[in-house]
């Protein structure tokens, strides 16, 4: 039975009428409507009018009905979509023609999201096989349909198989044999439950093959699938330039291009705008993709006219439930782990599943775990659809983070929104055991400025933990000012029994003293500090205190006080049950001072410590830095175990963003490690200290002493082969250096100035500006041997 004879059938019961009945009403023989349900003949398309107007089929009944009336035959393919100058997708059209015309798979789908182009792909593809003599290309438009039991019956009339009793697959096969056919069938996705019917004809008819756009995957044997995504970013230009009449692509057409994901119905639909605003202006106002990308040609079916629509369309065609999912992703910014949305939905693959598969979610790599993400256009539309921020989201993202969960930089967005709602709607959330678990996060995942300034503007609000918070972070990255101003704000709002902020407050001050070079400022307020942590019976926030307090004692060389501060506070720290994040980095410090005094032996085994808890607790970059500690105390003693340590630091930096700050610490773990390379004779040596010392020196803070130290010890190793050289790097040491020099340094510049002997000269180096000092580095390096 044909497709049209099925589909009178169907309507004409769900009309109510008789085969008379509708005879009449239509203006045709009783006979005639007999012959045609029963698929004897073939209706003119007036009679086919007629009967549509007499069953009152409208919309895509109308459509489909009128369309199965005239199937395309072999002899006289339906004539493709005009492509209209296909752009960008030539590689794409290559890889079709060659698995079509060498029969190298011969079921094709050619898939992606809404607007990537597949419907014009295939349209080109059918152009050029319809010029060859030496097989026969039909098309196959199933926009229309969405009935599965018709696709064999439509299948077959677009195959020019006559009426027949035979079932579909067995019409195709009887009438195709071995001949050499191309079938395009365009906009499957929404009768995928019919793939199996059609990937069974290539199997019984040697001479067929079929291609199929569809925004999902059929899921059957033998499919060979070709997934479009956007186009090249020249060609995305283009594309943009051809359809807004524009001589060029600008730094703006790009931007436009980048914008909209280089998909080509969205390019499309914003080069419309260029005739009532220039590219410039259009890309400003882009951030709302959905309301400008809209007003397509009127001649294009509606979900080709914006790119809403056509994101619509989509989601029609999957469940309630994929749908739900679909809408309450929308609430992530930047993506959700797969962990976290199992947390919060249960068990959500099946709905993933649908969503991934017809391309409005991408699975994206997050480290060992799976992410899912939404593109920027279709996020919008999710966001749209969500009625208001989910507590949900929030909640999970405050309470995995107290619980000592750890987060990586592509979940910024989640903990920001988190925040911001929580700011909005129950500020008691944020309390200072959330602030210290945020302050754990951004120092992780080295967003210090971003975290700095969020805690800032949320906690001027009010909230004393978020500005103490705010003001270490910015403390880590250099600006002492706003760190000192974070502390000033907090202690003036805070309540004279609030010991845990006035203690934070306190020490703050402290270390910002420390930072600047002012000892005893430093050592006043965090003795203040200590004496109210005292009295607030704390033993975590003792062990904070006591570890500051430790820093300023070492920066005005007081090595075994400093030691014996660390180690109560480690105690004390230990007592409160502190995390791993929060210990290691004790441990760390302690390592710092046993290689300042030269205990070596101690410093490799704190260090050892220190790597295992803080990259446990995902402070990578901390835990690089320790490694390059051990590395210089190992050095001289075991130069293999030093080598080791150092390649561990390079695979920790490289699950490392440095970002926000973090760029400092990264480069002290650079000016360490380059020692060790040095002293190993690596050639890349010099080149990581020339560009470690060009963050390092951009501050004023005790980061000049790390390069200070790193020129010293560099020196060591080179001044018995280029004494010239090692006499000016060890005079800019001495100029560079703030704090008193430590025995392990010292020792190293007491070797190289017996090395250089009558050679040395207080001068050598001193005359060196900051600029000339990494420039003097670059022209080691690029004599070096490579």
């Amino acid at each position: 039975m044909s497709a049209f004879a099925e589909l009178l059938r169907r309507h004409r019961a769900a009309a109510g009428l008789s085969q008379v009945e509708l005879a009449r009403l239509s203006g045709i023989s009783d006979r005639a409507l007999r012959d045609l349900e029963q698929g004897r003949r073939v209706p003119r398309a007036q009679s086919a009018r007629l009967m549509a107007t007499a069953l009152k089929l409208t919309g895509d009944d109308l459509t489909a009905f009128l369309a199965a009336a005239r199937p395309s035959t072999p002899s006289a393919p339906s004539a493709p979509v005009s492509t209209d100058g296909l752009v960008g997708r030539n590689d794409e059209l290559r890889s079709l023609l060659d698995l079509v015309l060498r029969a190298r798979h011969r079921l094709v789908s050619i898939t992606g999201p809404a607007g990537a182009g597949k419907s014009r792909l295939a349209a080109e593809l059918a152009a050029l096989l319809g010029g060859r003599t030496d097989l026969v290309v039909c098309t196959l438009d199933l926009s229309a349909v969405s009935d599965v039991a018709l696709v064999g019956d439509l299948v077959a009339d677009a195959l020019g198989c006559g009426p027949s009793r035979l079932a579909p697959p067995d019409r195709v096969a009887a009438h195709l044999r071995d001949r050499r056919v191309v079938l395009v069938v365009d906009r499957f996705e929404q009768l995928v439950d019919a793939a199996a019917e059609l990937a069974a004809l290539p199997r019984r008819c040697p001479g067929l093959t079929v291609v199929v756009t569809s925004q999902r995957p059929l899921r059957v044997r033998d499919e060979h699938v070709l997934a479009l995504s956007g186009l090249p970013r020249e060609a995305a230009a283009a594309l943009f330039v051809r359809r807004a009449g524009l001589e060029f692509a600008d730094d703006a057409v790009h931007a436009i291009c980048q914008k909209v994901e280089h998909l080509p119905l969205a390019i499309e639909l914003a080069a419309g705008w260029v005739r009532l605003m220039s590219p410039a202006d259009l890309a400003t106002r882009l951030t709302h993709r959905l309301r400008y990308l809209t007003d397509g040609p009127r001649d294009l079916p509606a979900r080709h006219r914006s790119l809403r629509a056509a994101i619509e369309a989509t989601l029609d065609l999957v469940t309630a439930e994929a749908r739900t999912t679909f809408r309450f992703l929308g609430g992530f910014h930047g993506g959700v782990r797969l962990e976290d949305l199992e947390t919060l939905l249960g068990q959500p693959l099946p709905e993933l599943t649908e969503l991934v598969d017809i391309n409005l979610v991408r699975l994206t790599p997050d480290g060992d775990t799976s992410r899912y993400t939404l593109p920027d256009t279709v996020a919008e539309l999710a966001a749209e659809q969500l009625d208001s921020p989910d507590a949900r989201i929030a909640s999970h993202y405050l309470d995995r983070l107290r619980a000592g969960s750890t987060f990586g930089a592509l979940d910024a967005a989640n903990i920001r929104a988190a925040v911001r709602w929580a700011a909005a709607e129950d500020p008691t959330r944020l309390d200072a055991a959330a602030a210290m678990a945020l302050t754990r996060f951004y120092e992780a995942t080295g967003r210090l400025g971003e975290g700095a300034e969020l805690l800032r503007q949320v906690g001027t609000g009010g909230i004393p933990p978020l500005l103490i918070r705010s003001g270490q972070l910015a403390a880590l990255r250099g600006d002492l000012d706003a760190a000192g101003e974070s502390a000033e704000r907090a202690l003036a709002v805070a309540a004279d029994d609030d010991h845990s902020t006035r203690t934070a407050g306190l020490s703050l001050l402290g270390m910002v003293a420390v930072e600047r070079g002012n000892p005893g400022a430093a050592l006043a307020h965090l003795r203040q500090a200590l004496a109210v942590a005292r009295l607030s019976g704390d033993d975590a926030t003792l062990g904070r205190v006591l570890n500051n307090l430790s820093s300023a004692l070492a920066e005005i060389g007081r090595p075994q006080q400093a030691i014996r501060q660390l180690e109560a506070a480690l105690a004390a720290k230990r007592r409160a049950g502190a995390g791993p994040f929060e210990l290691g980095r004790t441990l760390f410090n302690l390592a710092l001072l046993a290689l300042d005094v030269g205990a070596l032996e101690t410093t490799v085994s704190r260090a050892a410590e220190s790597v295992r808890l803080l990259t446990e607790g995902g402070h990578t970059l901390l835990a690089a830095l320790a490694e390059t500690t051990a590395a210089l105390a190992l050095l001289d003693q075991d130069p293999a175990a030093a080598a080791a340590c150092v390649h561990r630091a390079d695979r920790l930096l490289a699950d490392t963003v440095g970002e926000n700050g973090n760029d400092r610490v990264e480069a002290t773990v650079h000016l360490r490690a380059s020692v060790v390379r040095h002293a190993l004779r690596d050639a890349t040596a010099w080149r990581e200290l020339a560009e470690a010392m060009r963050i390092s020196l951009s501050h004023t803070t005790r980061d000049r002493d790390s390069v200070a130290e790193a020129l010293t010890l560099h020196a060591r190793y080179l001044c018995t082969r280029d004494p010239g050289s090692a006499a000016v790097l060890l005079g800019s040491a001495d100029r560079l250096r703030r704090k008193k020099i430590t025995p392990f340094v010292a020792a190293a510049r007491d070797h190289a100035l017996a090395v250089l002997g009558d050679r040395w000269s207080e001068r050598l180096g001193r005359a060196l500006d900051d600029a000339a000092l990494v420039a003097f580095a670059d022209e080691i390096a690029a004599r070096s041997p490579r």
